[in-house]
């Protein structure tokens, strides 16, 4: 990453962290076409505990991710803006907002979250941790979409998917009428990869303009996932493995996963296993 900090009891508060993704599209073409060189076109990458990160401004990153949090305990990340990473609709070119590895006792609190371009906040892990007040939101062009808005899962063999503890609440995704991201609360990894995902809680959320508001995707523990305000979505959508029809779906709980939930809603749910959504790439 351009910026490593590697430190415990840091505070950063109102900076500006500005990518080259507008300023050099050259030289972001060059590093995002590179497995080598892609996180140089990120932003900032930190490890440690008790360290805050408030009222920032992370934008046009080229592609990887604006704010990546490797590990630590008791994190603030409070009052930030994410906007126009990555760009949705060029191969390579998409880019996370904030991606958390792994976290115990983490604030997620009251960011706002705009045109981030792969998923705008991943989590690999994290324990006792609160997720609230953030907003979600897209532009209408097609360039900053997302595949996903809010994701609970894992890395295989890299992180645990442990949720225990973690409350995710009142965060508002609205994705526009375009319906410019995939699936607005995505929990698990089976889309992209197998890996745990398990404990916590999901309530109070509002998902609206999503292609699919909630996939539960797979859960291999248990999760209270309720009370969540879901758009019901009909229409035709792009996804990894072709078109894929959805008519009045509110939610996908996948067969694997159910045993794993008290209770679900009962209408608008469809039981099967989706492709990534909102996979339409250019070049």
């Amino acid at each position: 990453m351009p910026f490593d900090i590697n430190s415990s009891n840091v505070r950063l508060d109102r900076l500006i962290f500005e990518g080259a993704r507008l300023s050099d599209p050259a030289l972001t073409a060059r590093r995002c076409s590179s497995d080598k060189e892609r996180a140089l076109a990120g932003g900032l990458r930190i490890n440690g505990s008790e360290n805050s990160i408030t009222r920032f401004i992370f934008r046009n990153m080229g592609c990887y991710t604006a704010l990546e949090y490797g590990g630590g305990h008791d994190a603030l990340i409070s009052n930030n803006l994410f906007s126009s990473n990555g760009t949705h609709n060029i191969q390579s070119r998409w880019a996370d907002g904030l991606t958390i590895h792994s976290g115990n006792g983490f604030q997620v609190t009251d960011n706002r979250f705009h045109d981030n371009t792969d998923v705008q906040l991943i989590f690999g892990g994290c324990i006792n941790c609160t997720v609230s007040n953030n907003r979600f939101s897209h532009s209408a062009r097609a360039g900053g979409g997302s595949f996903a808005e809010l994701m609970l899962q894992a890395w295989p063999k890299a992180t645990s998917g442990d949720y225990t503890g973690t409350r995710v609440t009142g965060n508002r995704i609205d994705c526009g009428p375009e319906r410019r991201c995939g699936f607005g609360i995505m929990i698990g990894s089976a889309p992209w990869y197998d890996a745990p995902a398990f404990g916590g809680s999901v309530t109070g959320n509002v998902v609206r303009g999503a292609m699919l508001a909630l996939n539960v995707d797979k859960l291999t523990g248990p999760m209270v996932i309720e009370r969540n305000n879901l758009n019901s979505s009909s229409g035709t959508y792009p996804t990894m493995c072709g078109p894929r029809s959805l008519q009045g779906v509110m939610a996908n709980i996948s067969p694997a996963s159910r045993p794993f939930l008290s209770r679900y809603p009962s209408k608008g749910v469809s039981s099967a296993h989706y492709c990534i959504l909102n996979f339409k790439i250019g070049s």
